[in-house]
C-alpha cells in the first residue's frame, strides 16, 4: 500500500508540474498540429476549390433550313448550367461579347465563353474554323483550362453525333432504304441524350464508364487518406520520443528530492527503502501510460488518427511503456544531480530520436541504410515498427517479435537502472 501512495504522490507533483505538462502533452501536440495546419486541408482527401465563375456569351442560331430543332450553341450553353457542375461552377448568361469582356474586367467572371452567331450553321456544313471563343483572367490557371477541356468534350461529342447519324445512314442506304430526313434531329436528340449522361457518368460516377481500369491489390488495403496515414506517423513520432522524455523527466524527481532533503526525511521512516524506490519507480509507469493515452486520444479526436486495431494498439502502447520507463530509470541512474539531468534529456534523448528515426517516421528513405541498421539495437526504433505496424492495421500478431523485444529490452534497463538506484541509496 505504500508503494501505491508513493507512486500517486509523485504523479501528483508531476502533473502539477507546468512545464511536465507542457513537454507531455502540449509539446508533441504543437508540433504534430503544425505539420497537421500544413497538410490538414487535405484530410480526407478532400482538396476544396473556389467555385469556377463562368459567364457565357450564347449567339448561336440555326439556319432556316435547318432539321436540328436547336442550335448546337444550346448543348454547350446547358453543359455550364447543368445540376451536375452547379457546386463547382457559377454560371452567368451575358447579351454580348462586350458585356462578358467587362464583366471580365471587374473580375465578377474569371472565364467568358463566347459561342459565335454561325457556329451551329459552319459546324453543320463541315467548316471547322468557325471555333467557340474562351477568354480568361491571365492571373487563373485551373479554371480556364477545365472550361477549355468541357467545351472541346461537347464539340468533340457533335463531331461524334455527326459521325454516328452518317453511319446510320450509310447503313440504311446499304440495305436498300432510303434514310427519312424527318428522323435525323430524333437521332441527333437521341445520341446528345446518350452522350450527356455518359460525359456525367464519367466524371460523377466513374464505376458506371464505359472502361473502368483499377490497380491490382498488394494484398493489403491502402489507406483511401494518404495525408491522415502521415498525421498518424508524425503523431507517433512524437509521441515516442516525448515518452522516453517523460520517462526519464520523472524519475529526476528521486534526484530534486535528493537535493531538497525530502528524500532523506523519507529514508528515516519506517517503510523501507525497497518500497520507497519502487513507489518511485511505479510512478514513472503510470505517468507514461497516462502521457500515452492522453496523446492517442488527442491524436484522434484532434488530427482523425485512427490507430488500429485495439489488440494491436495495446501491444505497441505496453512496449512503448516499458522502454520509456525502463530507458529512463536506467539514465538517470547515471546521474548524480539534476544539472546533470539537462543534458542526458536534452542531447542524450534527442540523438536516440533520430537514430531510432522518430522525426523521419513519414519519411521513407530519408535516412542513409545504416542509420536504418542501427534503429534494431535502439529501444526508440523497435518502439516506431510496433505503431507502424498497429497504424497499418496489422493484426496482433504481427507485433509480437517488437513486442517480446521491446518487453526484453525495458526489463533488462529497469532492472539495472534499479539495482543502481538501490545500490546508491542503501
Amino acid at each position: 500500500m505504500k508503494i501505491i501512495d508513493i507512486a500517486l504522490n509523485d504523479l501528483t507533483r508531476s502533473f502539477r508540474s507546468a512545464f511536465a505538462i507542457g513537454m507531455m502533452v502540449i509539446a508533441p501536440l504543437m508540433l504534430t498540429g503544425l505539420i497537421y495546419f500544413a497538410f490538414g486541408g487535405m484530410s480526407g482527401g478532400d482538396v476544396s476549390m473556389n467555385a469556377i465563375k463562368v459567364g457565357v456569351v450564347n449567339a448561336d442560331s440555326l439556319p432556316a433550313d435547318s432539321l436540328l430543332d436547336a442550335p448546337i450553341g444550346d448543348n454547350i450553353r446547358m453543359m455550364f448550367f447543368d445540376e451536375s457542375v452547379e457546386s463547382w461552377i457559377a454560371a452567368s448568361d451575358y447579351p454580348d461579347e462586350a458585356s462578358a469582356r467587362a464583366a471580365l474586367d471587374r473580375q465578377q467572371i474569371g472565364v467568358a465563353v463566347i459561342i459565335p452567331v454561325d457556329f451551329s450553321a459552319r459546324y453543320l456544313s463541315g467548316e471547322k474554323d468557325s471555333q467557340v471563343l474562351i477568354v480568361s483572367d491571365p492571373t487563373l490557371s485551373i479554371g480556364p483550362a477545365v472550361v477549355e477541356d468541357m467545351v472541346t468534350m461537347m464539340v468533340d461529342g457533335v463531331a461524334g453525333g455527326g459521325i454516328a447519324i452518317q453511319t446510320l445512314i450509310e447503313r440504311q442506304e446499304a440495305n436498300g432504304t432510303r434514310a427519312d430526313p424527318l428522323q435525323i434531329p430524333a437521332w441527333a436528340e437521341r445520341y446528345g441524350n446518350w452522350y450527356r449522361d455518359f460525359q456525367r457518368d464519367l466524371f460523377h460516377n466513374p464505376d458506371q464508364a464505359a472502361l473502368v481500369l483499377s490497380a491490382p491489390s498488394a494484398g493489403e488495403e491502402e489507406s483511401a487518406d494518404p495525408i491522415q496515414q502521415m498525421m498518424g506517423l508524425t503523431m507517433a513520432g512524437q509521441m515516442i520520443f516525448f515518452a522516453f522524455f517523460t520517462g526519464a523527466y520523472s524519475m529526476m524527481s528521486i534526484l530534486r528530492e535528493d537535493e531538497e532533503g525530502t528524500l532523506a526525511r523519507l529514508f528515516t521512516t519506517p517503510t523501507d527503502r525497497t518500497n520507497i524506490l519502487a513507489g518511485k519507480f511505479l510512478a514513472v509507469v503510470l505517468t507514461v501510460v497516462l502521457q500515452g493515452l492522453v496523446l492517442m486520444l488527442a491524436g484522434r479526436l484532434a488530427f482523425g488518427i485512427v490507430w488500429g486495431e485495439a489488440a494491436s494498439v495495446a501491444l505497441a502502447l505496453i512496449g512503448q511503456v516499458a522502454a520509456a520507463s525502463g530507458l529512463g530509470v536506467l539514465l538517470i541512474s547515471f546521474v548524480k544531480t539534476t544539472k546533470q539531468g539537462g543534458p542526458v534529456l536534452g542531447g542524450g534523448l534527442t540523438a536516440l530520436g533520430m537514430l531510432g528515426g522518430l522525426f523521419t517516421a513519414n519519411m521513407p528513405n530519408a535516412m542513409p541504410a545504416a542509420f536504418d541498421l542501427l534503429a534494431n539495437f535502439i529501444p526508440q526504433g523497435w518502439v516506431l515498427k510496433t505503431w507502424k505496424l498497429a497504424l497499418a492495421g496489422s493484426a496482433p500478431v504481427d507485433l509480437l517479435l517488437p513486442f517480446v523485444v521491446l518487453l526484453a529490452m525495458g526489463i533488462v534497463m529497469f532492472a539495472a537502472g534499479a539495482v543502481m538506484f538501490k545500490k546508491r541509496y542503501a
